[in-house]
């Protein structure tokens, strides 16, 4: 239980690590959610309250690293902390709500799944920024969170294979099957 907690963690900073720190999966200013990604595998997996705690915290540790964004015009700065922790603790828990509908071996369901986990979150964090911070522009919803959220989506084809061999998935055995054990 615990040393599952610690591996958990330690795949939440790898992700972030992945997403934050290097440029080899990024596609010009589009770079795949790998924080998402490892929550949506939670969710898919573990249920929604897994997927709530892995995108919240994610999340915070996405918005601690973007800190304050400097206005140049206005010289001021803005911080956009909490944004990445709202949205994606949201779309864990909304996924994790679904996960039950979803048959995992289906990769062309789990493929829309992903792409639309990872729009959902691109609205939120815009409505977000644009609620509170008035900074929001709606070219970015076409020019940063479609193109994010289709890469995402195709990249989980892989990430997903990866994150099943570091954490396999437990099936339940169902009442059927414990029923003809006895």
């Amino acid at each position: 239980m615990i040393l599952e907690k610690i591996a958990i963690g330690i795949a939440i900073f790898v992700s972030y690590f992945l997403q934050t720190s290097v440029d080899f999966f990024a596609l010009g200013r589009i770079k795949p959610d790998f924080l998402l990604l490892l929550s949506l595998y939670f969710a898919l997996s573990r249920g929604s309250f897994t997927a709530l705690w892995i995108g919240f915290w994610g999340g915070l540790l996405q918005d601690i690293n973007l800190g304050g964004v400097v206005q140049h015009a206005q010289n001021e700065v803005q911080f956009y902390i909490g944004t990445s922790a709202l949205a994606k603790t949201i779309v864990g828990y909304l996924a994790g709500k679904v996960a039950p509908w979803i048959n995992r071996e289906a990769n062309k369901l789990v493929v829309v799944l992903v792409f639309f986990a990872a729009i959902t979150k691109g609205i939120i964090m815009f409505l977000t920024v644009a609620i509170f911070h008035s900074s929001a522009h709606a070219s970015a919803l076409v020019t940063i969170v479609l193109p994010e959220a289709l890469y995402t989506a195709l990249l989980s084809l892989v990430w997903f294979r990866l994150l099943e061999w570091a954490f396999p998935i437990s099936e339940k055995p169902s009442n059927l099957a414990i029923i003809r054990r006895i």
